[in-house]
């Protein structure tokens, strides 16, 4: 592909997001063995005194970590080739982009969660630590709050390192179905949705007014681009964005959903220009509550393709619905034969795919 400049990559994002006509869709596209964040690997971690994390029984803290040992993982999508160049870096369609450690299970850690490293998976974990919804009153101020000032202090130094190379994005923020389910279990917050309805919005809400808190105080570190941002799927949107997601609404219906925590993460996505909510492609039953109103602006969709029944294939009526209505971001792995399928089925405008494929030989 011939190297693009950086008005036409910004012109190319903007007809993104309005679903403007074009030839093709977005694309970044490896090989796997190039993108490690398509293979399990283990995790490696620096620590502030020079050690090396191993897992252990006691939580993380935030003491533990400087960001300065760790400032260079996570780039994505990984440049191909070192570059002289003074200006935003550029690989494929996409802006190269870092988040503060990608893994991290960040807001859950804010809201007072211990973590849990499981580095021989490359996963690091939370536990609950609420004994129900009613301890809305335990989740810690974002007032000297350790793992929020680490949080900070790790995009301040992303920001300085950048020096306008890479795009500094939000970091890995769950959204509110996923942080009560986080905060108290997931069995005990299926039983409290119906048990304790009132203590459950009260602490929906505060998970909420926590989220988007956090994602603006990320905004105010980081600079624009020509007046936007750069969101985590590394596309630049013409204002601000943010990401959320909903990996727990697998374990509820769509009315559940839609009842009880649809208008959280609307809340959310009214905070900022653009909004993208995260999907998984097995548990795609609540995509019409996101298509009903403006917000998200956009969808991303993971695939499952190897975990879950469903194949691209199978994937193509609900891909082309979204596409109806809103942008689509689709990322996984891939055969060469299913990328072929999405470009020559899926119309290109509002479209963007980013994937390792397979050798299917």
């Amino acid at each position: 592909m011939a190297e693009l400049d950086l008005t036409t990559i910004l012109e190319k994002h903007a007809a993104f997001w309005n679903r403007d006509p074009v030839d093709q869709p977005l694309l970044n596209v490896s090989t796997i063995g190039e993108d490690p964040r398509y293979e399990l690997q283990s995790l490696s971690i620096t620590l502030a005194d020079g050690s090396e994390l191993f897992d252990q029984d006691e939580p993380l803290t935030p003491d533990k970590i400087d960001p300065g040992t760790i400032l260079h993982e996570g780039e994505f999508p990984l440049r191909k080739q070192p570059t002289s160049d003074n200006g935003p870096l550029i690989v494929d369609d996409l802006l190269v982009t870092r988040a503060p450690l990608g893994k991290m299970a960040w807001l859950e850690a804010i809201l007072g969660c211990p973590i849990v490293p499981k580095l021989d998976t490359g996963s690091i974990y939370s536990a609950p630590f609420l004994n129900g919804p009613e301890e809305t009153h335990r989740i810690p101020s974002l007032e000297g709050n350790g793992w929020y000032e680490l949080l900070l202090e790790y995009t301040r130094q992303l920001v300085e390192d950048a020096a306008g190379s890479y795009q500094v994005v939000q970091c890995l923020q769950r959204g509110p179905i996923d942080l009560m389910s986080a905060l108290l279990g997931h069995t005990a917050m299926c039983y409290a949705i119906y048990d304790e309805p009132e203590h459950m919005k009260a602490l929906t809400e505060k998970c909420t007014e926590v989220f988007i808190e956090v994602a603006k105080g990320q905004e105010k570190l980081t600079p624009d681009l020509n007046g936007g941002r750069c969101t985590p799927f590394a596309v630049w949107a013409p204002g601000t964005v943010a990401r959320t997601q909903c990996d727990v609404t697998s374990s509820v219906s769509a009315k559940m959903y839609e009842d009880v925590f649809f208008p959280y993460d609307v809340e959310i996505c009214k905070q900022f220009d653009y909004s993208i909510v995260h999907l998984h492609s097995g548990y795609l039953h609540t995509m019409e509550v996101f298509l009903k109103q403006k917000y998200p602006t956009a969808i991303q969709v993971s695939l499952d393709t190897g975990s879950t029944p469903l194949s691209v294939d199978d994937l193509l009526p609900v891909f082309s619905r979204v596409l109806e209505e809103k942008p689509l971001f689709i990322q996984g792995v891939m055969s060469e034969s299913d990328l072929d399928t999405l470009l020559e089925n899926l119309p290109a405008k509002g479209l963007y795919i980013s994937t390792s494929t397979m050798n299917e030989e």
